[in-house]
């Protein structure tokens, strides 16, 4: 297996990471719960798959939220508003 470099904020790598493992255990959990309460498997399976997909989207979205803000610089002052400033 080879390494890829990362390209994004290494906040938003781990969140993704860490997000997609609870959207998994999410949606395992679910299935797992609907199968508790005498569901078909079918439909434990398309609720899990629901929540995983539902999760991943959220998880995602936060992400980009995060690179928004996080990426954003402060514009740079000029020597005029400096002496405005004062």
């Amino acid at each position: 297996m080879t390494d890829k470099p990362i390209t994004v904020h290494p906040l938003s790598a781990v969140w993704l990471a860490l997000g997609g493992r609870a959207a998994a255990a999410g949606g395992a959990f679910c299935a797992l719960l609907s199968l508790f309460f005498d569901a078909p498997v079918w439909v434990a399976s398309l609720r899990g798959a629901a929540v995983w997909f539902v999760l991943r989207w959220l998880v995602r979205l936060s992400a980009r939220a995060a690179e928004a803000t996080l990426d954003e610089e402060p514009p740079p002052v000029t020597t005029a508003e400096s002496k405005t400033a004062r």
